[in-house]
């Protein structure tokens, strides 16, 4: 079969609507409306795939284009998906922010690869302050790079992502039965083989997976001992990857991978 025989491969879009099971119309807002018409370039009587970011997508054909900037889609056919993995474990991540759209990258591979959560942090050895007043640009922008990551590999469950927020004040916003990992090089650490072998043994006994990601040379000392301290030590676990000093963005997509494709988190 010659390429232009082959069946194009329908393009997927978000709604911020929940899909329904039966046949209905939906509006995609301004910004997907402009990928789909402008980018696309897909017309009326064009055939779609729609999603909501929470496991459910659609067959479509598009409709109108309106003058505020929506397009009308008519759903066809809804089908009954839970996304690209079945996790029995949510994964949660909190990654130091890095410089130069670094962080940009995280959340790109952290959608790929199957991430529930995405808590960017800042650290007394990172090298990235945010000021307040740009941290909702910044989310948004990460939401754009998740949704065009979800696109190209086919994902239907969009990560969540988090305002940034400090080592500390992150710790603080999680329960005394989140079990928490801080990958640091230090005396209190186990090798990565090990841990992996005990997250596989906590499968039925906790719900998530709490991973603190730091800049290269770990986190603070004065850091650690206050986590120590906060936690009593309850939940609270330290993992190191060896002798071999590893790129800030390199360790997280390593560490993630390797969860991913054990099959420890899957159901």
């Amino acid at each position: 079969m010659s390429d232009r025989q082959k069946p194009r491969k329908l393009r997927r879009f978000f709604t911020g609507q929940t899909l329904q099971n039966t046949p209905h119309d939906l509006w995609l807002d301004p910004a997907e409306s402009h990928h789909l018409r402008d980018s696309i370039r897909l017309k009326p009587g064009d055939a779609c795939l729609v999603t909501d970011g929470q496991g459910g997508e659609a067959e479509a054909v598009v409709g109108e284009f309106a003058a505020d900037g929506r397009t009308c889609l008519h759903v066809r056919q809804v089908l009954i998906k839970t996304g690209s993995f079945n996790d029995a474990l949510e994964l949660r991540v909190f990654p130091v922010m890095l410089r130069k759209g670094k962080t940009d990258l995280l959340v790109e591979k952290a959608q790929e690869l199957g991430v529930h959560e995405f808590h960017a942090i800042t650290s007394e050895h990172g090298e990235v302050q945010v000021s307040a007043e740009k941290t909702g640009k910044i989310v948004e922008r990460w939401n754009r790079i998740a949704r065009e990551a979800s696109k190209q590999s086919g994902s239907l469950k969009l990560l969540r992502i988090e305002t940034p927020r400090s080592f500390k004040e992150a710790i603080q916003s999680l329960s005394a039965e989140d079990l928490i990992v801080i990958f640091h090089p230090g005396a209190d650490s186990i090798p990565f083989p090990q841990w992996l072998e005990e997250v596989r043994g906590l499968r039925g006994k906790v719900k998530n997976l709490n991973l603190f990601i730091g800049p290269e040379g770990g986190f603070s000392a004065e850091e650690i001992r206050w986590a120590q301290w906060h936690r009593r030590e309850k939940n609270l676990r330290f993992v190191e990857l060896g002798e071999v000093l590893f790129k800030a963005d390199t360790a997280f997509v390593g560490i993630v991978a390797a969860l991913r494709f054990s099959g420890i988190l899957s159901a």
